[in-house]
C-alpha cells in the first residue's frame, strides 16, 4: 500500500495538470468562437501588492436622450440578459430581461447574460446629468504587467473630457451568452 503511495500521488497529480490544461484550452476557444462586442468602460487603477497590477473595469454608458432605466436592477448573480446594439465600432445597452426572449424582445442584436445598475453622470462641460447604466457581465478587471498598468494610469489622467469614454473592454460572447474578455482599448 505504502509503495504506491509515490505512483497515486503522481497520478493525482497529473490528472489535476489535464484538467487545467483542458480547461485553458476550452476557454481560449469560447474566446475566439464568441462574437466580438467593444463596450465603453471607466477604469480604475486599484494595483495591489497582493493581486498585482489590474485595472478595474466599469461598463457604464450614458443612455441616450429618451432612453429610461430598466424598471428594475439586478445584479450579475442572478441571472438576467441584457441586449446590446451594435453603434457605429461599440455596442450599447437597448435593454434587460429576465431571461434571453425577455431581451431579445428589446430589441438588440447581441444577447449576454448580465445584471444592469442605475444611476446618474455628468455629461459635457456645461455639468447637465444624465442617467447611465453600468453592466454587469461577470468581467470585472484586467490584469496587466506595471509597465502597462501604469501607461493606462497616465492615459486615464490625462483625459480632458469627462463625459467621454476613455477606453474601451473588447469581449467575447459566447452562445451561451457569456461574456469573455479579451481586452482593452
Amino acid at each position: 500500500m505504502i509503495r504506491l503511495l509515490p505512483a497515486r500521488i503522481l497520478a493525482a497529480g497529473l490528472l489535476l495538470v489535464v484538467l487545467l490544461v483542458g480547461l485553458v484550452i476550452y476557454e481560449s476557444r469560447a474566446r475566439t468562437a464568441g462574437q466580438e462586442v467593444v463596450l465603453a468602460m471607466e477604469a480604475v487603477d486599484p494595483r495591489n501588492l497582493l493581486t498585482g497590477h489590474y485595472v478595474s473595469l466599469r461598463l457604464t454608458q450614458a443612455l441616450l436622450p429618451g432612453q429610461s432605466c430598466p424598471s428594475r436592477t439586478q445584479p450579475y448573480s442572478e441571472g438576467g440578459w441584457l441586449a446590446l446594439r451594435a453603434d457605429g465600432a461599440q455596442h450599447r445597452f437597448v435593454g434587460a430581461g429576465p431571461t434571453r426572449e425577455a431581451a431579445k424582445a428589446k430589441g438588440g442584436d447581441v444577447l449576454i447574460r448580465g445584471g444592469v445598475y442605475c444611476s446618474r453622470v455628468a455629461v459635457g462641460e456645461a455639468g447637465e446629468s444624465r442617467e447611465a447604466v453600468t453592466l454587469d457581465i461577470g468581467v470585472d478587471r484586467f490584469h496587466a504587467g506595471q509597465d502597462q498598468a501604469q501607461a493606462m494610469e497616465k492615459v486615464l489622467r490625462g483625459r480632458r473630457d469627462p463625459g467621454a469614454a476613455p477606453a474601451f473592454a473588447v469581449v467575447s460572447v459566447g452562445d451561451d451568452g457569456r461574456a469573455r474578455l479579451k481586452g482593452v482599448i
